[in-house]
């Protein structure tokens, strides 16, 4: 078949973009040619993938969102697809791929004041456009939880879902050689072999959580000397310098990165206070390196972390405190970490976190051949 896959951006490091590309190369591996449609594309183009950049047009959000809709409303029928899988909110696809939470779950406790807003209102209706219509997509989904929020707030039919396991690579280091990337890693970047490291990974620093993490770091500052704070991921630091500057210890924005592996291994424990997250993956990423976690139950991952005994998830309500106090624990208590270690490398040998995409291309490629 010929499949048409469309997101708004692509990106390195973007976890929406690494599935959206991590699918359309496991659909291309089954014999189907795949097209990706997106307004911009940064990094490289896997040769086996037709890439077409529609360019990002438009002084908003939202003009830019809807010069898009009409860009493909003109292109897509250019090329004769079978078929068209969704990575954004998009009108009118054939299979959508939640890599996003529902919208109007995410946003449900916000302020009346932000409800009145235009951006809140265009992103409800166009939610509402994708999913309250009778002509709703196929869904592919991370987690349980999506599936409830998306039948609650649209009474979409159970049938229509398709739950993914996750995704991750395998980590396939030896003992030696994670303890070798740690000792390399604190080496080039001057950190103490004994300092405590906190590590914080993700593309998107407020929605992750990066203040609530700062201010974790800053009043534990004490706990252990030396600690440092390590950032990875695509963001705008400029606007969490300040925080970070209060934080007391040695916070070091490290930018995007193709080896995270290494900073797995070479820090103590992975701290991720999400505000929302749909799925989460480096939680998973870090459990197959054996880091502990220290995360939010409105991760969609975060029940693998509880069932592995490989950390704790902070419960809602989110509290400030009690994720100051778990800090805490987690920077003393060594031989707790090192339990959590072992539980973690456990659970990564036992279970299924990683054929996510190749699972998406199957169902992908059954709903598709029922089309045609």
């Amino acid at each position: 078949m010929k499949i048409g896959f469309v997101l708004y951006d692509y990106f390195p490091f973007g976890g929406l973009q690494e599935d959206c590309l991590s699918t359309a190369l496991a659909t291309h591996a089954r014999g189907h040619e795949v097209h990706i449609f997106t307004r911009t594309w940064k990094g490289d183009q896997p040769e086996t993938i037709h890439a077409h950049i529609l360019e990002k047009v438009g002084w908003s959000n939202i003009s830019r969102n809807d010069h898009f809709f009409r860009a493909l409303e003109s292109e897509l029928p250019k090329h004769l697809l079978d078929g068209v899988v969704a990575f954004s909110r998009i009108p009118g696809a054939d299979i959508y791929f939640a890599a996003d939470p529902c919208y109007v779950e995410r946003v449900k406790s916000k302020s009346a004041l932000f409800k009145w807003s235009p951006r809140h209102r265009y992103y409800k209706t166009l939610e509402q456009t994708v999913f309250g219509s009778a002509n709703s997509p196929e869904t592919l989904v991370l987690t349980d939880r999506e599936i409830d929020a998306f039948h609650q707030h649209y009474g979409s039919s159970r049938e229509q879902f398709h739950l993914l396991p996750p995704g991750v690579d395998r980590n396939h280091n030896s003992e030696a050689e994670a303890a070798n990337n740690r000792q390399e890693l604190r080496t080039e970047h001057g950190t103490a072999q004994d300092a405590t490291v906190a590590l914080f990974v993700g593309s998107g620093f407020r929605i992750k959580g990066l203040d609530r993490a700062l201010r974790a770091i800053r009043v534990n500052q004490s706990t252990a000397q030396p600690l440092e704070f390590w950032v990875v991921g695509n963001g705008k630091p400029a606007r969490f310098q300040k925080l970070a500057k209060q934080a007391g210890v040695t916070v070091r924005f490290l930018g995007g990165r193709a080896d995270t592996g290494r900073f797995y291994d070479a820090a103590d424990f992975l701290l991720h206070p999400a505000y929302s997250e749909s799925a989460g993956k480096v939680l998973l990423e870090a459990l197959t390196h054996g880091l502990p976690v220290l995360t939010t139950d409105t991760c969609g991952y975060a029940p693998h972390i509880l069932k592995a005994n490989a950390g704790a998830v902070i419960a809602s309500p989110f509290s400030q405190d009690a994720l100051n106090q778990t800090v805490r624990t987690f920077i003393q208590d060594s031989d707790q970490r090192q339990q959590m270690s072992e539980n973690a490398l456990a659970y990564a040998a036992s279970e299924d976190l990683y054929t996510c995409h190749q699972a998406a291309a199957e169902i992908i490629e059954k709903i598709l051949s029922k089309k045609t």
